[in-house]
């Protein structure tokens, strides 16, 4: 009942829209873009900025759509069932993916692309959806388990699956898929904890 009421609701996906909408208007411009990417130069000259922006800037337009076509399905079912803190879970998941970068590959000089904080997404959504019930809790299981797979290949071989990695050029950074999902895990148990909480509470007031 619950997850047919937040359906109902009609919500506009806002945030993913803005994000995708963001990604695009910084692939359309050079200066944009140069001033955005993950460069880890400018990061080490204090431009700090650079490790969350990094993620809305894509190498080519292959790259940029296959990361906006995965958040956008992703991120539109999160608003439109009403998950919270999906505004939280992109921005957390940004600059976690930038700073485990900058201080775990230290060979990555550029990094770019959403594919991090679309994987934060998924798990975000798929764990959300354990909690219903229906085939929308088995094909979210599914997911999951996919993903998990999916990880463990991205790491033993240091390529990137399903998600474009961008130009040749440049380092691909499965570990930022890796990042991504912890940070959705923690972010899930976090609000799970909080709602739980404020449920003990209420009967006391």
């Amino acid at each position: 009942m619950e997850a047919a009421a937040r359906l109902k609701a009609g919500r506009l996906p806002f945030w993913t829209l803005t994000i995708c909408a963001g990604a695009v208007l910084i692939f359309l411009s050079s200066i944009l873009e140069s001033i955005l990417i993950f460069d880890r130069t400018a990061i080490a000259h204090g431009e700090i900025w650079r490790l969350v922006t990094g993620n809305l800037v894509h190498f080519s337009a292959l790259h940029l759509a296959y990361d906006l076509s995965v958040l956008f399905v992703a991120g539109a079912i999160i608003e439109i069932r009403g998950y919270r803190y999906y505004p939280v879970l992109c921005l957390t998941a940004a600059l976690f993916i930038g700073i485990v970068l900058y201080r775990a590959e230290p060979d990555m000089l550029y990094f770019a692309g959403l594919s991090g904080v679309a994987t934060a997404a998924i798990v975000y959504l798929c764990l959300h959806g354990l909690t219903e019930k229906g085939a929308w809790r088995w094909v979210c299981a599914a997911a999951l388990f996919g993903l998990g797979i999916k990880f463990g290949i991205e790491l033993t071989f240091n390529e990137s699956l399903l998600f474009a990695t961008g130009s040749r050029e440049f380092l691909p950074a499965p570990l930022s898929h890796l990042v991504g999902a912890v940070t959705a895990l923690f972010l899930f148990a976090l609000s799970r904890l909080r709602e739980r909480n404020s449920l003990q509470i209420r009967p006391a007031q």
